[in-house]
């Protein structure tokens, strides 16, 4: 299991639970410890796990530790991943009445998720051992190993974006002290590794989000750490090569954790801003020509970990800050295409992930507490409000309130 510390050069939340509530899509921002080992590239996948038939008993339902990322198709099928009390990959599927823990292979962790329909999806994160990169399907029946590059080496993927059955992202960074991002490609038949922007010598750099429109056009971000301080790092597909695209100054640096566009004129990015007085939410958006950013209300302090977008005028944000006297509050933010505005988040502790589908249904997932009672946060959004969902998989309290 992998050992979540405290931002190294960012502040992040001053409070001693701060290093229990980083969740995973904003592991790059705390900083992650790893053990080596795990899954080599070319190791054959372990057995086909099967998922039980509607109406049977099945495994018993429970969120997990923790849940990383979420993703939808519809308001009938979505999908939440993460990692188990028990250190393996924990995925949950929604089938429109109720969440359901679906099996995996393997051990490790998930730390993204991304789906085309209910019989296509992806996952992505690192084996057993916390070193190597793990992918795996979802055909519709199962989920099973898929093999990575050899080139790959030690490394964790944080995110996957598909486009269609035969073209999809997955992008994270190596595990070496001088970590330096990743970026693999599937072309329907195997993944393939492919040149990421050249990190200035000296540095080191990792990706956390990535999003796409198109085959000709794709967004990556994440940061690249110099000797003094984190900056945001942004980075382009143009159909033949990735570039990388400045990301506006920021006085004290600054990580990028997740990625969302509608269009080659519509894109978001958020993630962890530095300040003198410690760390608060990013925004940056893309107009098809710069990125600038975005004021961000209510983070004096925290962060932000994932996004959506449905629209120009159409967009979630969610992450955590801490409340003095209450703690760990889940934050979300929704943009109306005027301002960004939050909105009221009913679960405690920190959400990682949000996906959208439609304007009355959205997804949110996190982790609810400290370790080592932590447990996954499920919200949904049906038009008007948030609520939370229970380890019975419907709606209910939410987990620690």
């Amino acid at each position: 299991m992998i050992v979540l510390l405290g931002f190294r050069r960012i502040r992040w939340w001053r409070w001693q639970g701060a290093a229990a509530l980083c969740a995973a899509a904003m592991a790059a921002a705390c900083g992650v410890t790893a053990t080596n080992g795990g899954l080599g590239p070319g190791t054959p996948a372990p057995a086909r796990s099967r998922v039980p038939k509607a109406g049977s008993p099945g495994p018993s339902l429970v969120f997990g530790y923790r849940l990383n990322s979420v993703a939808a198709v519809s308001a009938g099928s979505a999908w939440a991943v993460g990692l188990s009390h028990l250190g393996a990959v924990h995925v949950l599927g929604w089938d429109g009445r109720a969440w359901r823990q679906v099996p995996a292979p393997g051990g490790g962790d998930f730390y993204g998720v991304a789906a085309l329909s209910a019989a296509d999806g992806w996952a992505v994160g690192y084996g057993p051992g916390g070193s190597q990169p793990l992918i795996e399907h979802w055909n519709g029946r199962a989920w099973t190993q898929v093999a990575t590059p050899g080139t790959v080496g030690p490394a964790i993927l944080r995110a996957v974006a598909a486009i269609s059955p035969v073209d999809a992202w997955a992008v994270g960074g190596t595990t070496t002290p001088a970590g330096h991002a990743v970026i693999l490609r599937w072309n329907g038949t195997a993944w393939t590794r492919v040149s990421s922007t050249t990190t200035p010598p000296g540095n080191s750099s990792e990706l956390n989000g990535v999003a796409a429109v198109s085959a000709t056009s794709a967004w990556a971000v994440g940061d690249t750490t110099t000797t003094t301080q984190r900056i945001p790092l942004i980075e382009h597909w143009n159909g033949t090569a990735w570039r990388q695209v400045p990301s506006p100054a920021l006085r004290f640096g600054g990580v990028l954790t997740g990625v969302a566009a509608t269009s080659a004129t519509n894109a978001w990015a958020v993630g962890v801003r530095t300040g003198a007085r410690g760390t608060g939410g990013l925004i940056e958006h893309w107009n098809g020509t710069t990125w600038t950013l975005v004021p961000s209300p209510g983070l004096a302090r925290g962060g932000l970990a994932g996004v959506s977008a449905l629209s120009g005028t159409s967009a979630w944000a969610v992450g955590g800050t801490v409340d003095r006297s209450r703690g760990p509050v889940t934050v979300i933010e929704r943009w109306n295409g005027t301002s960004w505005a939050l909105v009221p988040s009913p679960a405690v502790g920190y959400l990682a992930s949000v996906t959208a589908t439609s304007a009355r249904n959205a997804w949110a997932v996190g982790v609810s507490a400290f370790a080592p009672s932590a447990t996954g946060v499920i919200e949904h959004w049906n038009g008007a409000s948030w609520t939370c969902y229970t380890s019975t998989g419907t709606a209910g309290p939410c987990p620690g309130a």
